[in-house]
């Protein structure tokens, strides 16, 4: 992979400043490891540590005599703070961040790789540095005080950017030594995440989505809660990555492509989203483009005006997912789908890329018609035709034997378009009422062995929430929605959910603005949510007893 910088003469005002980072503890530690170590991994113990981390792999030094830091595997020991290091113009500087900007980094970034002798110019090509190809293990702990704001420049997040391998060999070690990025079991807290394309609060992640052998970003376990803003493509938790299985996000994403999980990404598994999403094109509850999207579901708004889902904005298969979004857009607009698109995509071998959609529950109360702008934005007629309850554009390879048991709201306010281009008579759908709702009503989806339903579906008030299992050992917490039903009192919907009455000021205090000053004033059909937090995780699993405070 070659890159043509133009002429590059290096001289004593390159060379001095080389030695100011030398002199500046930059390179690496030239006789010891920068961190603790426990066998081959690397312990990060402080926010210091982390700091130092981002220096070390962003300048393309070693973590020790042999190691380069941007490929080594990390864990983090405790809970940190960041906000020390997030005062500066920019805020935090992602671990993997490849700042073109400063030309003092220069030699770091680029190495010579020819030189022409009619016209002097020299051809350079990049270094790893200012990526991470590592792996890094958050054993758990939370990272709070996350501030960035680089509204012009990819692949914001704690994390930055992935190398990108794309015409390198896939079949030399060179290339399997850096070929996979793991980040796991990490918790991020009220961040505040501003960035250009490739943004989200764990990492900004892969440069090319539709790239799959420009190497593999895994994110696993990972939870996030805060705000994210990308002038680009952005995700709540990563901009755009290969894997995402069992992570979260509650708060807003707000992107020109946005996705409660991830902006674009190739199989996202097992992943709640209770967010505000808001978009232009490429919009979803889950990913904003997502090929295969399984036993997932999403809470909240999803808002945009070409290729917008409840689910994802456009993709091929979805298996098992459920969303209680009120979605709005203007074209290619759809319950759980915008835009079905049968990819020829080297999908991860759990995943698929046929297009289907099974098993999926839209639990919505309304649907609207976004206001039209102008057709210049959109690639097909906006007619009726192409939004629709369940999907809003039937894509390629889509057939009737591709869909099946799909479940909608009963009376779902729809304004501006009809069910879609098919009937639901021809597709196995079947409504379901979320008033007169019994845990009865959804056995069926529950005896789906195939699908392991039984794991990631959880009935309880009345009404059919989905709770995956690691949720309920969350550190944030889980969130449930409940619907009211007739002679329902919150003592009685905390019994329900939490096993325990005495929960009920809890719920009260966070449906106020909704419930009013009465705490007796709610009514059948009313949306209550409900937040288990990790405080009182364990007397919802009716042990213990409540707190005197409730």
């Amino acid at each position: 992979m070659m890159d043509v910088k133009g002429k590059f003469r290096t001289g004593v005002t390159a060379g001095l400043i080389f030695f100011v980072y030398l002199q500046a503890g930059l390179c690496a530690y030239a006789k010891e490891a920068a961190f603790e170590k426990d066998g081959d991994v690397y312990l990060i113990q402080s926010a210091g540590d982390m700091h130092l981390l981002a220096r070390l792999v962003n300048t393309g030094k070693e973590v020790e005599p042999g190691v380069a830091a941007h490929s080594a595997s990390y864990r983090l020991n405790c809970d940190v703070d960041l906000s020390a290091y997030c005062k500066e113009e920019g805020g935090w500087e992602p671990i993997g961040y490849r700042n073109i900007y400063d030309e003092s980094l220069d030699d770091i970034l680029w190495e010579k790789d020819g030189e022409s002798e009619d016209d002097g110019w020299v051809t350079y090509k990049e270094t790893d540095a200012g990526y991470f190809n590592g792996t890094f293990d958050g054993d758990g702990h939370v990272i709070r005080g996350l501030y960035i704001n680089r509204p012009n420049e990819q692949a914001q997040g704690l994390f930055g950017a992935r190398v990108d391998l794309r015409g390198e060999n896939r079949d030399s070690m060179d290339y399997k030594s850096r070929e996979t990025t793991v980040i796991k079991n990490l918790y991020i807290e009220d961040c505040d995440v501003t960035g250009a394309y490739y943004t989200g609060g764990v990492m900004g992640g892969m440069w090319n989505f539709i790239q799959y052998e420009g190497g593999n970003l895994y994110i696993e376990n990972c939870h996030v809660t805060g705000k994210i803003v990308g002038n680009g493509t952005a995700g709540g938790v990563v901009g755009s990555a290969s894997t995402v299985k069992n992570s979260s996000f509650t708060g807003s994403v707000d992107a020109s492509g946005a996705g409660g999980i991830a902006g674009e990404s190739y199989y996202i598994y097992g992943c709640t989203a209770h967010a505000k999403v808001n978009g232009s094109c490429y919009v979803g509850g889950i990913g904003g483009e997502a090929v295969c999207v399984r036993n997932s579901y999403m809470t909240g708004t999803v808002a945009g005006y070409d290729r917008v889902g409840g689910i994802t904005g456009a993709g091929a298969c979805l298996t098992g997912c459920y969303t209680r979004a009120d979605v709005t857009g203007y074209s290619r607009t759809g319950g759980l789908i915008g835009d079905i698109q049968s990819m020829n995509a080297p999908t991860p071998k759990e995943a698929s890329s046929a297009a289907a959609i099974r098993n999926c529950l839209m639990g919505g109360y309304h649907m609207e018609r976004a206001e039209k702008r102008n057709d210049l934005d959109v690639y097909y007629p906006t007619k009726d035709r192409y939004n629709g309850y369940i999907y809003g554009f039937p894509g390629a390879g889509l057939e009737r034997s591709a869909v099946g048991a799909f479940y909608y709201r009963e009376g779902l306010e729809v304004e501006g378009f009809g069910k879609g281009m098919y009937e639901f008579s021809a597709w196995n759908c079947r409504p379901y009422d979320c008033t007169r709702l019994e845990e009865t009503d959804f056995k069926d989806l529950l005896d789906k062995s195939e699908e392991k339903w039984g794991d990631v579906w959880y009935c309880a008030a009345d009404y059919a929430w989905p709770v995956l299992a690691w949720e309920k050992d969350s550190r944030f917490g889980y969130r449930v929605t409940v619907t009211v039903q007739e002679g329902d009192s919150l003592w009685k919907i905390a019994k329900k959910v939490y096993g325990n009455g005495n929960g009920w000021k809890e719920i009260y205090e966070q449906n106020k603005a909704i419930i009013g000053e009465d705490e007796k004033l709610i009514f059948p059909g009313m949306d209550i949510d409900v937040t288990v937090g990790p405080s009182s995780a364990k007397y919802a699993n009716g042990a213990g007893e409540w707190p005197a405070i409730l």
